[in-house]
């Protein structure tokens, strides 16, 4: 049985040198105590992370104001199966997703729920700011968005409507209608779902595929502007072969919903196009190397025409 408010999920793999930083952000929230619990999700840390959050400053400030924090383990590896942990262990109508280095603004909680009294929501997506250790280069600059970042969507709401369209539900800051998820997303049989990200394997496309299913079943997915997260986002990440290996897992995994829920094929005409696109990458190199930050410009590119190239992850279709 589940009451009224929100569950907040963390999922989390060896976070403990970041796990304080949205606990932090949690305390400091403006919403009443009884309207909001905490459930972190150990997927399976070396670090102790689960001592951490019992260690921590901020989760002894949030029992202390009524808060219930809690750590429940998930032994399968893999950020799907630890949502979906926090999705059961939730005791609220209403559950949020935030990463170990989101740092929501005051208001996420008050807001977040406002944005529920209308039945006919079931998904709503944060707006997502960049708060970088580094300023980053050019090229990864006007890529920000393969970062988990949407702060460019703008200021007013966004109806991305009630039907199976595949919208830009980014996992960060995800709110959803538990009972209307566990009707919708077949949970029971994980695999059948994308399995996001696990362990050095950059798949995603959870989030989409999450907000998909919402949809096909009914009900309504908005963005919420005013629900705003901080994405802390250090400097190893634009390090160049992880951000190529970013690049390719995003690209094959949007194609691979696509093939899934759209009907959309990549054999014959199709893959010969990407080939084509991926040769005239190739010729306009030099004009792109004309651009900031030149080489991993170049790379950055063509590695989204080879992407394409390879398609759909067949064992994912």
């Amino acid at each position: 049985m589940s009451t009224a408010g929100v569950t907040l999920v963390i999922p989390t793999y060896n976070g403990a040198r970041r796990i304080e930083d949205p606990l932090r952000a949690l305390l400091a929230q403006e919403a009443r105590p009884e309207s909001f619990e905490v459930v972190v999700v150990d997927n399976n840390s070396k670090d102790g992370t689960a001592q951490a959050v019992e260690t921590s400053p901020s989760a002894a400030g949030l029992r202390q104001r009524g808060v219930d924090v809690r750590v429940v383990q998930e032994t399968r590896q893999g950020l799907l199966f630890a949502r979906l942990r926090g999705i059961h262990e939730a005791r609220r109508d209403i559950v949020c997703f935030l990463d170990d280095d989101n740092v929501p603004e005051p208001n996420f909680v008050t807001d977040g729920l406002a944005l529920f009294e209308d039945s006919k929501v079931g998904v709503v997506v944060s707006r997502l700011f960049p708060r970088y250790e580094v300023p980053p280069p050019p090229s990864i600059g006007r890529r920000e968005h393969l970062l988990a970042i949407n702060h460019r969507m703008g200021d007013a709401v966004v109806d991305f409507g009630a039907r199976p369209t595949l919208a830009p539900t980014i996992g960060a800051g995800l709110w959803l209608r538990r009972a209307a998820f566990l009707e919708s997303v077949p949970w029971q049989t994980p695999e059948q779902l994308m399995p996001d990200r696990l362990g050095t394997r950059l798949l995603s496309g959870g989030d989409i595929e999450f907000g998909y299913l919402l949809g096909k079943a009914g009900h309504e997915r908005r963005y919420g502007p005013t629900l705003k997260v901080w994405h802390i986002i250090p400097r190893s990440r634009f390090e160049t072969r992880y951000f190529l290996r970013l690049i390719v897992g995003v690209v094959r995994s949007e194609q691979t919903l696509e093939a899934r829920y759209l009907g959309r094929r990549f054999q014959g005409l199709a893959r010969l196009k990407a080939c084509a696109r991926l040769v005239g990458a190739g010729i306009a190199s030099p004009a792109l190397a004309l651009r900031g930050d030149p080489v991993r410009e170049v790379l950055f590119v063509l590695a989204r025409r080879w992407a394409q190239v390879q398609g759909p992850y067949t064992h994912l279709r």
